[in-house]
């Protein structure tokens, strides 16, 4: 099913560039040469918007082309055919949206004489979200069950990439018998924070961290975060070795393997509150970068909702360059914790989830993409998820590490609220840790209360292990891990919203 496009700016991903192409220019001889510069001021998805400057000429002639062949013309063929332009400001309109145009120029003098090419290189916003085919084959928005968290994208991650073998055994389960199961049918992609950087940096993808010593990550380093899992041989690529591998001894599985992917936090200060780390301009809100030729401005919702489809739509596109046969990019998640509405939550000017979340819950569900969430335990927005758009929300019971909060009020919580659960655990559990027993046990209440409360079999469920403990699970020979490990394993494998 196509849905109906919404008519809302797509602030597409645009590269600039502005240079000679090497030719000769067409100086007149004896005189000063003709020289010019050329820069986009704007661009929408009918026009373009340039700005000229030239000396030692009268007028400058253009060519603007649907081509991403930076040496389509030569400034011979500009100064012959372009057309001419005598103002410093220009529009050329007429342009088709979500396009590559390339812009072709000279400076010319009335003798004949013109300067070396420039040429700068755009591509056009959309009036909407555009599907792709993948997207507008699906029927509504996807569905899954079981969830489970991979963290990475920071350089303090231990180990730092998922290659197919880490990824094995949440892709497949081998019971006791000897027998293959396919396991997790959906996979979060997901990181907070940089850190441990060769560079030095420290960089929060999430609102709230690292304001004494780092700063609100930018559009660099969303970029970086994108090129991690989409690296060759990792990442979206392993995933999709693992599932092939899969399915080779076990066939196909009953669907293409989810995967949802992390959006950054479009932090309003440089640094966490703009009041400051000691380092740089903490309080500038004009820090992460450029859309469209534009810095965006953070103080401004519009901007901040425009850098999140920029995230999205970058994401799309290297997925579907990919041409995966087993995964299916399925959604986004929202790494901060808490969605701070007026009157819920701590520091509402410092978040402003309001007005940022459901212009982007509208966007995806445009393009058939769910928008997905896991909240700490009875943290601001935890009643109004589906008023803010969610589609998917897992609560945190926050019980596994201190064994505090009563999974009791949790359960009534969660089901008064329709929310999903998240499982929790980490390496704590493990044979040979402190209190090991202990967080088994703590786990166990989890999976019977999930039982007891009815929220195993009617409410998705997600799984959060750290960084590396159901690899480390799966692997141990220990007696009670092996013990814990098929039981947990079955636990999954056994949820009735799998049937």
């Amino acid at each position: 099913m196509i849905r109906s496009w919404i008519v809302m700016p797509l602030l597409c991903a645009l590269s600039f560039v502005c240079c000679s192409n090497g030719d000769d220019d067409g100086s007149s001889g004896g005189g000063k040469k003709p020289a010019m510069s050329l820069v986009i001021e704007s661009s929408d998805g009918e026009s373009v918007t340039l700005g000229i400057k030239w000396l030692n000429a009268t007028h400058v002639r253009m060519v603007c082309m649907a081509t991403e062949d930076k040496k389509a013309l030569t400034g011979a063929e500009v100064a012959a055919q372009g057309t001419k332009y005598a103002e410093e400001r220009v529009t050329i309109g007429g342009l088709t949206p979500m396009t590559t145009y390339t812009v072709f120029a000279v400076a010319c003098d009335d003798a004949g004489g013109y300067s070396g090419m420039q040429v700068v290189q755009f591509v056009t916003e959309y009036a909407g979200p555009r599907p792709y085919e993948w997207e507008s084959a699906r029927d509504g928005i996807p569905s899954y069950t079981d969830l489970v968290l991979c963290y990475g994208g920071s350089t303090h991650r231990t180990p730092f990439g998922w290659d197919k073998e880490r990824f094995a055994p949440s892709v497949s389960y081998v019971d006791e018998q000897g027998k293959e199961h396919w396991l997790f049918d959906s996979f979060l992609f997901i990181e907070f924070q940089d850190s441990s950087r060769p560079d030095g940096g420290y960089y929060a993808y999430m609102v709230g961290l690292m304001k004494d010593y780092g700063f609100s990550a930018g559009k660099t380093q969303w970029k970086e975060l994108i090129d991690y899992w989409f690296a060759g041989g990792s990442g979206m690529d392993a995933l999709e070795g693992a599932v092939k591998d899969a399915s080779a001894r076990l066939g196909a599985p009953p669907s293409k393997r989810k995967v949802i992917m992390v959006l950054p936090d479009p932090i309003i200060y440089k640094v966490y509150d703009g009041k400051g780390n000691g380092k740089g301009d903490p309080g500038s809100t004009v820090y992460w970068g450029e859309l469209n030729g534009r810095k965006m401005d953070f103080s401004t919702a519009e901007d901040r909702i425009a850098a999140y489809k920029w995230y999205v739509d970058e994401v799309r596109r290297r997925f579907d360059l990919g041409n995966y046969q087993f995964i299916d990019l399925a959604g986004f998640y929202i790494i901060s914790e808490e969605l701070v509405t007026p009157g819920d939550g701590w520091n509402h000017e410092l978040k402003k989830s309001d007005e940022i979340i459901p212009p982007l819950a509208e966007y995806l569900h445009a393009i058939n993409q769910s928008l997905n969430w896991i909240p700490y335990n009875r943290a601001a927005g935890y009643k109004k998820w589906q008023q803010l758009g969610v589609d998917y929300a897992y609560m945190q019971p926050n019980y596994f590490w201190e064994g505090q909060k009563p999974l009791s009020q949790f359960f009534s919580d969660v089901k008064a609220n329709g929310l999903g659960m998240e499982f929790e655990f980490d390496e704590a559990l493990l044979e040979g840790k402190a209190d090991c027993d202990t967080y088994k046990k703590r786990f166990r209440e989890y999976m019977s209360g999930a039982r007891l409360n009815n929220v195993y079999g009617t409410k998705p469920l997600s799984y959060y292990h750290g960084t590396n403990a159901l690899y480390d699970l799966s692997k141990s020979t220990a007696a009670k891990d092996r013990e814990f490990y098929h039981e947990f394993c079955r636990f999954v494998l056994d949820n009735p919203m799998r049937k």
